[in-house]
C-alpha cells in the first residue's frame, strides 16, 4: 500500500525534476550566442511564471558559470565524447571542495552531464521575405529553407518533433534527416511529412502544389482524408474541392527555377502567372474583371523584367496593360 502523501510527493518531485531540465536548457540556450529575440521572450515569460522557476534556473546558471574555471572547458564540451578526465582549477577545487579533489571533479562533471543531456526548449521559428526577395535560411537542425518573394514560414522545434507552416508564398526545403524527430509542414488543406530530403512547396489562394527534388515525402488531406506518397520527380496539387490530385510529373529546371529568379510557366493560366509576378513586382499587377484570366501561356523571364514580359503580352495576346501609378491593371484586349 503506498503511504499517504507519497503519489504526491513523487509528483512533485517530477515536477522539480522537469524543471530543473528545462532550466538547463535554458542556461545552454541562453549561453550559445545562438539565441533569437523569440528565445528571448519565451525565456523570460518562462521565468516570471513561477518563483520556482527562478530557483530552478539560478541553481543552474551557477554549475554553468563553475564550469567557467574549468581548464580545458571548451575543448571538453566539444568533445565530451573522447574526454575521460580534467583538472579544474583551484578556485574551481575551493569552490566545490567537498571531500578532496575527486569530489570537486565529480560535482562538476555532473554538472557538465546534466547541461549537455537536457533537449533545448522549444524553439519558435518565424520567417518572412519581402516583395522581390529570395532569401535562403539555415535552421538549427541544419535545414535550410529558401523562401520566395512575399512569403511567410513559422514553426516550432522541440525535442520530440519539428513543425513548419508555410504561410503564404512558396519555399523550397533541404531537410536535415532525424528519425527521432519527422518534420511535418503544414500548408492550407495540406500537410507533407518527412525524415529528411529536399521538396518544393507552392501556396495559392486556391490551391498548393507539392513537387519533390529528392527522397521521398507523404502529403495529406485531412480534410478529405486522402493520402499520397511521392518521390523524386513526383508533383502533387490539392484544392478545397477536389483535395489531392493525381500524382504527375515535373521538369525540375522549369518548376525550381524561381530558386536562381527565373519564372517559367508550361501551359499555366494567366492568373497563375500575375500571382506569382506580384511575389517580385514593384507594383502590384492586377486583373479586371473582363482579363482573360484563364489564357494559357507559357513563358520563362528572369524576375526583374516582369513589365517588359507584360509589354509583350500586350502586343502578343488578346490582353491591354495599362500602367498606372500605384498598379499595373490587365484588361482585355483586341
Amino acid at each position: 500500500m503506498t503511504p499517504p502523501g507519497e503519489n504526491s510527493r513523487d509528483s512533485a518531485s517530477q515536477e522539480d525534476n522537469k524543471r530543473a531540465a528545462v532550466a538547463r536548457a535554458w542556461v545552454l540556450r541562453l549561453s550559445s550566442g545562438e539565441d533569437t529575440e523569440a528565445d528571448r521572450l519565451a525565456f523570460a515569460e518562462w521565468l516570471a511564471a513561477s518563483d520556482d522557476n527562478k530557483r530552478a534556473y539560478e541553481k543552474a546558471q551557477s554549475i554553468w558559470e563553475a564550469l567557467g574555471d574549468v581548464d580545458g572547458i571548451e575543448n571538453l564540451l566539444l568533445h565530451r565524447d573522447s574526454v575521460t578526465e580534467f583538472r579544474p582549477r583551484n578556485s574551481m577545487t575551493r569552490r566545490f571542495l567537498v571531500g578532496g579533489a575527486m569530489a570537486a571533479s565529480l560535482a562538476v562533471a555532473t554538472g557538465i552531464g546534466f547541461l549537455l543531456m537536457q533537449p533545448a526548449p522549444t524553439e519558435t521559428l518565424l520567417y518572412a521575405t519581402a516583395t522581390g526577395e529570395i532569401e535562403t535560411i539555415t535552421l538549427s537542425d541544419g535545414s535550410t529553407v529558401t523562401l520566395g518573394g512575399a512569403s511567410e514560414l513559422t514553426g516550432e522545434f522541440t525535442p520530440d518533433g519539428r513543425t513548419l507552416e508555410l504561410v503564404s508564398g512558396n519555399a523550397y526545403f533541404d531537410i536535415a534527416r532525424d528519425e527521432a524527430r519527422p518534420l511535418t509542414v503544414h500548408t492550407g488543406d495540406v500537410n507533407v511529412r518527412v525524415l529528411g530530403t529536399r521538396f518544393d512547396i507552392k501556396t495559392r489562394t486556391d490551391f498548393v502544389a507539392v513537387a519533390v527534388d529528392h527522397g521521398h515525402v507523404r502529403v495529406t488531406s485531412p480534410a478529405t482524408g486522402s493520402r499520397q506518397d511521392l518521390t523524386a520527380g513526383e508533383k502533387i496539387v490539392s484544392d478545397a474541392t477536389h483535395g489531392l490530385s493525381q500524382v504527375m510529373t515535373f521538369d525540375a529546371s522549369q518548376e525550381l527555377s524561381w530558386r536562381s529568379g527565373r519564372l517559367s510557366f508550361v501551359d499555366a493560366p494567366l492568373r497563375y502567372i500575375v500571382a506569382d509576378m506580384n511575389q517580385y513586382s514593384d507594383r502590384p499587377i492586377r486583373l479586371s474583371p473582363t482579363a482573360p484570366a484563364d489564357l494559357r501561356l507559357t513563358l520563362s523571364f528572369p524576375v526583374d523584367q516582369i513589365e517588359q514580359v507584360l509589354a509583350g503580352l500586350d502586343a502578343a495576346y488578346p490582353v491591354a496593360i495599362e500602367s498606372r501609378e500605384d498598379d499595373i491593371l490587365i484588361t482585355q484586349g483586341d
